[in-house]
């Protein structure tokens, strides 16, 4: 069973980070694994069949390891009861006199609530590295990918959650100092966008596709219904992720509207309220951290595209 989950920085951690000569951080730590040691890592993609060893690529867990890893992909809201209520408007389609045949109008209401705060899904990788062989062993480091500076105001809260997702699915955990500078990782996890002109679903994705690494059957799928939802709205341009791998698309309805799906992980849509320049300059754990006014989370349950289409009705009435 996975040890419990860290409600702070061990002492012991603390101690080590002071030994390190630089800012820069990285939660992992190195194991000594035995033949029947490997079932326990299975759920990485980390396999042994006697002398034959498969290393998986840098994996996002999976969300059934535990809270942390849960919200590493799914992202976590949480009602802040300690602020005081304030107004905020809902909208809603409604059908015409009680009928959807007769058409619909949206109907929008304000009521005092809580402020709720959204933690976004930071879609950390686990890396897995063997080191070396000893005899049957093996000496193999698990990572997350994700450097941390000790200049940064956020780095406590950042490495807990690192320690906290390594040991749901290691179940150990420790630091080391990074090889690589938080410049150098920036730049790998960098969004570049790429603007692409309307057009027929099947000439979006080809065009989303080209150039990308194999995207699955069933993913191109979903990704096609999604886009076809979206095509409704009748975008002014579809935006994708150029790097190798196809993580991000969407569509966007204006200068600071933008509306896109994470192809690893689709179980939410995020629309955001910001201008398309500085959006694109984030980089992809740091596009969906900020104040919960500049993006919405919309789940992909039963009703999922009327909600967007009000959205977008919504900011086209507002920016005439």
């Amino acid at each position: 069973m996975a040890k419990r989950n860290l409600r702070k920085i061990p002492e012991a951690i603390w101690r080590r980070i002071e030994t390190f000569t630089q800012d820069d951080v990285i939660a992992g730590c190195a194991k000594r694994l035995r033949p029947e040691d490997f079932g326990r890592y299975r759920h990485l993609g980390l396999k042994r069949d006697g002398d034959d060893l498969t290393i998986p690529p840098p994996t996002v867990p999976s969300p059934k390891r535990g809270s942390y890893s849960r919200t590493n992909v799914e992202g976590k809201e949480i009602v802040r009861r300690d602020l005081p209520k304030e107004g905020r408007t809902f909208s809603a389609e409604t059908p015409n006199w009680g009928d959807w045949s007769n058409g619909s109008h949206t109907v929008s209401w304000t009521r005092e609530v809580y402020p709720r705060q959204f933690v976004p899904a930071k879609g950390l990788e686990l890396s897995v590295e063997l080191l070396e062989r000893i005899g049957e062993d093996c000496v193999v480091k698990f990572a997350v990918d994700q450097v941390l500076s000790r200049r940064q105001a956020n780095f406590e809260s950042d490495l807990l959650f690192n320690l906290n997702l390594l040991q749901e699915n290691v179940e150990a955990i420790d630091v080391f100092p990074s090889a690589a500078t938080l410049a150098e990782y920036t730049r790998t996890i960098k969004v570049d966008w790429e603007i692409l002109p309307p057009g027929t679903v099947e000439e979006v994705m080809r065009r989303m596709l080209a150039g990308k690494r194999p995207v699955p059957a069933e993913k191109q799928k979903q990704m096609e219904e999604r886009l076809k939802v979206m095509a409704k709205l009748r975008p002014v341009a579809y935006v994708a992720g150029t790097s190798g791998f196809l993580r991000y698309f969407g569509a966007q309805f204006g200068d600071d509207f933008v509306a896109f799906e994470n192809l690893a992980y689709g179980n939410a849509l995020y629309v955001m309220y910001e201008e398309w320049r500085t959006l694109s300059q984030r980089s992809r754990i740091e596009l969906l951290r900020g104040s919960v006014d500049g993006f919405r989370r919309i789940e992909h349950r039963e009703g999922w595209e009327e909600r967007l289409g009000v959205l977008v009705e919504k900011y086209r009435e507002d920016t005439k």
